[in-house]
């Protein structure tokens, strides 16, 4: 046999191509990425080099002559001959055994013989200083052909029976390092990243013209996506998950050190509804449950399919007692049992009403934490503000407040071992973000005449704004915008505004006392979205929000104090029980809806849909929290050094310490209604060039720049998702 070295450069790649014993134990393919494989055999030796992802080491027969190279394929006819002669078509599960085994002997036999095992460094370059050889320009070259079946035998021969076979890099780290096959990767990819089943039939076409005839012809065949069982259930479709099967498949797709210590699990759930067309009326209501690890985890329970609101709750009687139970018992991951804990149910108002079986918001006795009957003045408001007398479990299951509960309704939540009033928090992203800052915002703009600001002023507030969009870090999911655009304002914006840009925008355009009004409010809320803040002034920030309530109604009149105002008196017992208000947010609940939103593709079997999507998504893996890498390029490479500093990242030196600029010198930027620097808002001054730890830089912070030049630092103290 031939011991030279046959080579074709490929672009940017370098084939070296084997006789065909070798080849069987190379098929199916491997795509490697910057990494290199050596093979030793007694009588050759094979080097693959590889430069970039995606490209297969393609099956070849070769020796001292050519047999196929324009398509790079092995002739059908030695395949056949090779099906008849050998087992090297095998599936890919046995083909690791097989490796295993062999290597396994030449490595006992290495052990004993005391070969050595050629550097790969001085094969690469051998493979330098080889000539370089050209392929034929058919693969049906019929001399090659025969030449190739008169060495039939020497082909046949078991590789098994080398005694000087060696390796570099085991088989199974080049499958843990590049996926099983590329038929794998392709569903993986498809998953991800939601493409199209046309697009990826396409892609599919095109693959198996250029070779990899290995791979299906249809995305439907690459996925092999179970069928999806509907339900109807009191008239209304809906999908339905087993909470433990959601459960451990939510565990395995962590890494196992993350979990594998893991003993109780707490969890929240959400209910909300989500329309999917403008033409129809078509809206799901899932069930989500969110896992609360690094990082959380989202799923959903149950989805419904209706046309309006459900008018019962029959869908959900099923996931509430298989719920219900296994908070009761746990349930079996893998060879230890787990504990469920239900943290809380997220939910705004309407959609709480709805599980709760209790009136609206807009009734009368509608607050779900106090017993005040409400008063009409236009509107539905809360007049009340001080001596509250607050729900608790016993009165709610038992109904003492007769008019605040659905006649002869009783929510499959009450089965639950849960508060029935405290397990259900107020959603400040509903109720603060989208209810009092919008209301607040709307009526600057657009109210009535003695609190609506002029269109100068509304300009000026506009230009402030845009301006501020060059000072936002990535960490925030939108720029702002101006109040042209205020109806189109996402929740996010909503709450930039309430806890940051706010304060500075609105300086010296709102009047006194509507300015000191606004600042007590996002100063309360900037305690609350913090867990430090929330431990240490919980008291003052309620003290805030009840003037909040108090002065709308001197200021902005009675109609003001409609349900979202008059949750502001609960709120901050939600944020003490659970932490902070990020805790009990439905902010990734929402990001969640969209992602299922997604997922519908036509208004065919939109529920299916959704389904298959999701079960095609399951075997994906959940990436481990890391901790972001530091930002050397402005507005993100702003951070907080200690509760009074902060400072911006120039570079990072080789000792692997960051060059800084140090704003030392931080004066409070207000004092209404307190020391700013309290919530993290600071004046900026002198600053000096130091040499910071990784460890120094704390916290996200944004560097704005005011309308006079003075430089602004505030804290980020919200979550970040």
């Amino acid at each position: 046999m031939s011991n030279s070295i046959h080579s074709l450069h490929l672009g940017k790649s370098l084939f070296l191509y084997f006789p065909e014993p070798l080849t069987l134990f190379l098929e199916p393919a491997f795509a490697m990425a910057s990494q290199k494989v050596s093979i030793y055999f007694s009588d050759l030796q094979a080097y693959y080099a590889h430069t970039f992802i995606g490209i297969k080491v393609f099956r070849l027969a070769l020796l001292g002559y050519c047999i196929s190279v324009d398509d790079i394929y092995i002739h059908s006819v030695q395949r056949q001959k090779h099906q008849a002669i050998s087992h090297a078509w095998m599936s890919v599960e046995a083909r690791k055994k097989e490796y295993k085994r062999l290597w396994s002997r030449v490595h006992r036999k290495q052990s004993v013989q005391g070969n050595p095992v050629q550097d790969s460094c001085e094969l690469t370059e051998s493979f330098q200083d080889s000539e370089m050889w050209s392929p034929p320009n058919t693969v049906h070259d019929t001399k090659s052909i025969q030449q190739l079946e008169s060495h039939q035998e020497e082909f046949a021969m078991d590789l098994t029976n080398s005694d000087t076979v060696h390796t570099d890099m085991s088989w199974d780290s080049v499958d843990d390092a590049h996926g099983n096959t590329l038929c794998e990767d392709l569903k993986k990819w498809t998953s991800e990243f939601g493409v199209k089943h046309n697009a990826v039939d396409a892609l599919l076409r095109i693959l198996r013209i250029h070779g990899h005839n290995e791979l299906p012809c249809s995305t439907k065949t690459l996925l092999k996506t179970d069928h999806i069982p509907t339900q109807v259930v009191s008239g209304v479709e809906c999908v339905r998950f087993s909470v433990t099967d959601q459960l451990s498949m939510c565990l395995d797709r962590y890494p196992k050190n993350h979990v594998e210590d893991i003993q109780l699990l707490e969890v929240s759930l959400n209910v909300d509804g989500l329309p999917l067309f403008k033409s129809t009326s078509k809206s799901f209501w899932p069930v989500l449950c969110t896992v609360h690890l690094k990082p959380p985890s989202t799923f959903p329970l149950v989805i419904a399919l209706t046309d309006t609101k459900p008018k019962s709750l029959d869908f959900i009687k099923e996931t509430t007692m298989d719920l219900k139970n296994v908070m009761m018992n746990g349930f079996e991951w893998g060879d230890k049992k787990v504990h469920l804990k239900l943290r809380c149910i997220i939910c705004d108002a309407p959609a709480k009403a709805m599980l709760k079986c209790i009136k609206q918001f807009s009734g009368y006795y509608g607050c779900d934490k106090c017993t005040q009957q409400g008063s009409w003045c236009g509107r539905m408001t809360f007049q009340e503000v001080h001596n509250l007398t607050l729900r608790d479990d016993v009165s709610f299951r038992e109904q003492h407040q007769a008019e605040h509960h659905q006649e002869s309704a009783v929510s499959p939540l009450s089965d639950l071992q849960i508060d029935m009033v405290r397990a259900f928090p107020g959603d400040y992203m509903h109720q603060c973000c989208l209810g009092v800052t919008k209301k607040l915002l709307t009526t600057w703009s657009r109210g009535k005449t003695k609190h609506r600001l002029s269109q100068a002023l509304l300009r000026e507030v506009n230009e402030r704004l845009l301006d501020l969009r060059r000072y936002i870090p990535d960490v925030f999911a939108r720029k702002c915008r101006g109040l042209d655009d205020l109806e189109r304002w996402k929740a996010t914006e909503f709450r930039m505004f309430m806890l940051y840009t706010g304060k500075i925008v609105l300086k010296g355009i709102l009047p006194d006392e509507m300015y000191h009004h606004f600042m007590a409010f996002s100063v309360a809320m900037c305690i609350l979205v913090s867990p430090h803040l929330t431990k240490n002034h919980s008291t003052y920030a309620h003290e805030l929000l009840t003037y909040v309530v108090e002065q709308g109604r001197f200021i902005y009149g009675e109609e003001f104090l409609v349900f979202n105002v008059h949750s502001l008196l609960h709120i901050t017992a939600d944020a003490i029980k659970y932490g902070s208000l990020d805790n009990c947010s439905a902010f990734h609940f929402e990001s969640y809806l969209y992602q299922l939103k997604r997922m519908v593709r036509s208004g065919r079997n939109p529920l299916v849909q959704v389904a298959k999507r999701l079960q095609e998504r399951a075997q994906s893996q959940v990436l481990p929290h890391v901790e972001s890498p530091i930002k050397m390029k402005f507005p993100n490479n702003v951070y907080m050094v200690g509760p009074t500093s902060c400072c911006e990242v120039l570079e990072r030196t080789a000792s692997g310490k960051y060059l800084c600029r140090v704003y030392t010198d931080l004066k409070p930027y207000t004092n209404t209604p307190c020391d700013s620097r309290i919530y993290g808002t600071f004046m900026c001054g002198s600053t000096e060039i130091k040499l910071l730890e990784r460890e120094s830089l704390q916290g996200k912070a944004v560097l704005l720049e005011e309308s006079h030049g003075h430089k602004v630092a505030l804290s980020v103290l919200h979550e970040l998702e």
